[in-house]
């Protein structure tokens, strides 16, 4: 009898071990899990780095398809054995050299930054799903277009220099404010205007928003915008 103590504790333990397993498996399932693109823009993933810039394509995951979108703006989506093509239209020399994804409403949002050799814009679109067929583009006329931040139905996008907030249902600037800069003294002593760099991810602060510059010689301002109203409240 005295031997089965040990037997019993060793079923016990084995019992619940087998109970924590699926916690722990869960848990790692989590971390592991492919990230939600309806929280937030993810990059696209280059599909291959050995071929020039204007050749290049980019890959990625969202809703259970799988996207390849060229630099050319050719793409498909697929899923098993069904593909469907579709074309951002791009124009004259314009190719795609970044692109970020998220969904909304079930539709697929892209922001492309695009380059023709000589200058960086780059324009937000809206494909209705499974159609693939564009609701509506819209431009940012602005270089080094940054990661943008949604907020229910609007979109706040941002360029060196640009910020603008966008309505998701329209593809309409609710308001925007292109070359933004204020006036600084250079090394002579003359005022000059300072434009400001690409700007980081937007930040929502109650009725406002920010716009904080990406740090340049320990250079560091932030325009803070009423949200509804688009009226600069101030610059830090």
């Amino acid at each position: 009898m005295t031997r089965a103590k040990p037997a019993t504790s060793l079923a016990l333990a084995f019992g619940l071990a087998l109970c924590f397993a699926p916690c722990v498996a869960a848990q790692g399932g989590q971390d592991t899990a492919a990230p939600d693109p309806s929280k937030g823009f993810q990059r696209a993933r280059r599909a291959s780095a050995d071929v020039p810039p204007d050749r290049a394509a980019f890959e990625f995951e969202a809703n259970g398809f799988s996207y390849h979108v060229g630099a050319n703006g050719s793409g498909r989506r697929m899923k098993g054995n069904r593909t469907r093509r579709f074309n951002l239209q791009l124009d004259g020399r314009d190719f795609i050299e970044g692109l970020r994804f998220t969904l909304y409403e079930g539709d697929l949002l892209l922001v492309c930054e695009l380059n023709d050799g000589e200058t960086r814009t780059g324009f937000v679109t809206r494909l209705e799903q499974p159609s693939m067929r564009a609701l509506w583009r819209q431009s940012i006329p602005a270089r080094e277009v940054g990661e943008p931040l949604r907020e229910g139905h609007a979109l706040y996008v941002t360029g060196a220099g640009f910020v603008a907030r966008l309505e998701l249902r329209t593809g309409i600037y609710d308001w925007q404010h292109e070359d933004l800069g204020d006036v600084d003294g250079d090394a002579s002593g003359v005022g000059a205007a300072q434009p400001f760099a690409p700007f980081e991810t937007p930040e929502l602060a109650g009725d406002a928003v920010l716009f904080r510059e990406r740090p340049v010689y320990n250079r560091r301002r932030v325009v803070v915008i009423k949200k509804k109203t688009g009226e600069i409240i101030r610059i830090e």
